[in-house]
């Protein structure tokens, strides 16, 4: 859909203009961007953590899987010797065959996925989560039958059952947890981690909770005062976090307010987790999730938007989605390119500089709705801005936008193309709307989160209100809480509601 922040209403500079490829010099009016250089790195980060994750995963999955398989096969060898009336419970409880085991294994699965048994690292947590799961899984399915006249032995039948599974199943998570410790990915890497303070503290730090017997973390000494009357400190410590190849941040000591935030910052651009040893002023916030290392509790302050199976999940709906809708609107698309080449000279697709994930730029393509020399009558519409908040633009009655362009713009079909950059992995199905170079240099620091997600073709402030919403602040807030509370299904619901919002052309200029 159309925006704003990111809208064609603004015209190409010359600094922004590429024929097909982006420019190896960066304009030097946004040399701002070197606080989000390093998103190469950032990405790396990610598929790093995502490959981790995954493997992670897929080894507790296969040892769960593997341990109830066990079980049941040990159970089936046993002489039961039930009687006739009972035949036909107990094969209901223990599978017969591979086909019912396979069955049995993949609904237990589901239901300790349900009950959130791999969310959660604390064993006591684990433990009482697997035995609502093996519930859910064995004795619900059987519920009616228990309540016979044979009740008493059926329920210690299913008693005994149920607790040689949460045996199995706890004891076997215990010595998997041992077995992986150094490769689950929630861990803290210590030869990953960089440690930022005062010199005295860190040094005290480092004496009592690091493992001598492991690579040692990298350090980043501050002073009391910083970063001082440096806007920007938070530059320097990202580029140490970029030479140290660092992914966790730890803050050790006190920091004042400026100095939280430029660390936040800098572990935000960077891609990595930033924590806080659990001192009374961090205990302050708002439930920091606490991680133990050691004798010395920390706290997880901040952390990038997406990790692990968030990212692959986006990923497969973007390349889904985007795959099914260039198939379905193929012949919408093909209409409106005909009538774009027919109703005015020059290129069918406009090409436009924006800055995506991580501040890297790219590209974004859409069906052009303006005159071929919209970029030389750019400085007439300066005045024209609707929004009193310069980081907003649009134009009513733009007289450079053509008669086809406008319904283009209105229906947010001239957005069509971007199919082609969600493929490409560029832009997202659902994110913040990409804006233009010369936009992010007016940015202050809390616009930047922005970028730690793929920009995308509708998102949050489209669907809440478009045009209608005239502060730019109020835009950096649906999009910040979207990305705080991102799922899959609330992707889906931004993309239903697009639907609506697209044919009653509500907010559109």
């Amino acid at each position: 859909m159309s925006s704003t922040a990111g809208s064609p209403a603004v015209p190409q500079t010359p600094s922004d203009r590429t024929e097909g490829r982006l420019s190896r010099a960066t304009p030097p009016s946004i040399a701002v961007f070197s606080r989000l250089k390093g998103r190469q790195r950032v990405l790396s980060l990610q598929r790093r953590r995502f490959w981790r994750e995954l493997a992670f995963a897929a080894t507790i999955l296969s040892a769960d899987a593997l341990t109830i398989a066990v079980i049941f096969v040990l159970l089936a060898q046993l002489p039961l010797n039930a009687s006739p009336v009972h035949v036909e419970f107990v094969r209901g409880l223990i599978p017969p065959n591979p086909p019912a085991l396979i069955r049995r294994i993949t609904l237990l699965l589901f239901c300790l996925a349900a009950t959130r048994s791999y969310a959660s690292t604390h064993a006591g947590e684990q433990s009482g989560r697997v035995g609502l799961a093996i519930v859910l899984g064995v004795v619900l399915p059987r519920w009616t039958e228990l309540w016979s006249v044979f009740v008493l032995s059926r329920t210690l039948l299913v008693s005994g059952i149920v607790a040689l599974l949460w045996l199995g199943l706890v004891w076997q998570r215990r010595g998997m947890a041992i077995a992986l410790l150094a490769f689950d990915p929630r861990r803290i890497d210590q030869e990953r981690t960089l440690l930022v303070g005062i010199k005295q503290q860190l040094r005290t730090f480092l004496d009592e909770q690091v493992n001598p017997g492991t690579a040692a973390p990298s350090v980043y000494v501050i002073d009391p005062e910083w970063p001082g009357e440096e806007q920007e400190g938070w530059q320097t410590l990202y580029e140490e976090v970029h030479r140290s190849r660092a992914d966790a941040i730890i803050l050790v000591g006190p920091l004042s307010d400026a100095a939280l935030q430029n660390v936040l910052i800098a572990g935000s651009s960077a891609g990595c987790r930033v924590f806080g040893l659990r001192r009374r002023p961090l205990r302050e916030m708002n439930n920091p999730t606490l991680i133990r290392r050691g004798e010395g509790p920390i706290a997880l302050l901040s952390s990038p938007a997406l990790l692990g199976w968030q990212l692959v999940a986006k990923r497969l709906l973007d390349v889904g989605g985007a795959l099914v809708g260039a198939i379905l609107l193929s012949p919408v698309f093909a209409i409106c390119a005909v009538l774009v080449k027919l109703t005015t000279p020059g290129p069918v697709i406009f090409r436009q500089l924006r800055v995506g994930l991580g501040g890297e730029m790219f590209l974004m393509l859409k069906l052009r709705t303006m005159v071929r020399d919209a970029d030389e009558r750019a400085e007439e519409m300066s005045h024209a801005n609707l929004y009193q908040d310069p980081q907003l633009f649009k134009v009513a009655g733009d007289p450079r936008i053509t008669t086809v362009g406008r319904f283009l713009r209105r229906s947010s079909l001239d957005e069509l193309p971007q199919l082609w950059n969600v493929l490409c992995g560029e832009m997202s199905l659902v994110g913040p709307r990409p804006p233009l170079p010369r936009e992010v240099a007016r940015y202050q620091v809390r616009h930047y989160v922005r970028f730690e997600v793929a920009p995308g073709i509708t998102g949050p402030w489209q669907v809440g209100g478009r045009n209608a919403i005239t502060s730019f602040d109020k835009v950096i807030q649906l999009e910040q809480d979207y990305i705080a509370g991102w799922t899959v299904w609330r992707d889906l619901v931004l993309l239903l509601r697009t639907i609506p919002a697209v044919l009653s052309m509500r907010g559109a200029l």
